[in-house]
């Protein structure tokens, strides 16, 4: 699937919401740098050093970048806050602009090979954050791609050339599949994404032997980028616009409601 032209201009994408995370920098529409992170130290502690280091390789700074991407989630809660308000303290010293990216997104936008791909990312405590994408035959057809989420200000939760035929959501796969059941069909089905990978057994018991299991890119952030470069002005938010995509209530509000009773 082609890709249209997009931001021409100096791009730096950044994703927390796994535990590895990743850094790219774009420019004239490609990947020109990218690191990804390890498990052995926090976000916190790799941010921004990993920032600068891989602009550093293209004898870049952060004066340089014109166009900030984030993924905003779903994904690891506290990976989210540390990547989003890295993005906006950057952002903010220069009124560079920030695309928010979906990490359901960003998985399929690795797929692009399959007709029907689904994303599942491990949500913890046997769920699954999860949504579906149909690859439409004309990139012209493509609807927009964005959504306003519960009033947030407008995000990329669609990869350019894909309808969105399952929202995003939460649940155990077997609450995803069941759901997915009536609405698939026969189709032939890639999953993508860590929680494909741990709950293959339950996805092909439910939707068939068939169904292709790919994991997450090692540096998703790419991913984030590429979509970024087609952002329309809408897209284009300010620092204090930018809001997480959590799905799933944080751990923290649901503790806080149980001791209340």
């Amino acid at each position: 699937m082609e890709r249209k032209p997009g931001f021409p201009g100096v791009v730096l994408a950044l994703e927390t919401a796994t535990r590895p995370g990743s850094v790219a920098v774009l420019q004239h529409g490609k990947v020109v740098a990218s690191k990804s992170g390890t498990t052995d130290r926090t976000r916190g502690e790799r941010l921004p050093s990993d920032i600068i280091d891989v602009l550093g390789t293209l004898d870049l700074t952060v004066d340089d970048v014109e166009r900030y991407a984030v993924a905003v989630g779903p994904g690891s809660f506290t990976g989210l806050r540390v990547g989003i308000s890295t993005i906006q303290g950057l952002s903010l010293v220069k009124s560079v602009p920030i695309v928010g990216v979906s990490t359901l997104a960003a998985l399929v936008d690795g797929a692009r090979d399959s007709i029907l791909v689904g994303a599942w990312l491990d949500g913890q405590r046997n769920q699954v954050f999860s949504a579906g994408y149909l690859r439409l035959e004309e990139v012209s057809c493509s609807p927009p791609t964005s959504a306003s989420i519960g009033g947030v200000p407008t995000i990329i939760t669609v990869p350019e050339g894909f309808l969105e035929i399952e929202p995003h959501s939460v649940g155990t796969p077997q609450e995803v599949s069941i759901c997915w059941q009536e609405r698939l069909g026969e189709k032939p089905l890639t999953l993508v994404g860590d929680g494909a990978h741990r709950y293959e057994s339950e996805a092909k018991d439910l939707l068939g032997s068939t169904v292709r299991i790919l994991p997450i890119q090692v540096n998703l952030a790419e991913n984030v980028g590429r979509l970024a470069l087609t952002a329309s002005e809408r897209q284009l938010l300010g620092p204090h616009a930018l809001r997480p995509l959590y799905i799933r209530r944080p751990d923290v509000e649901l503790a806080r409601n149980r001791s209340r009773g």
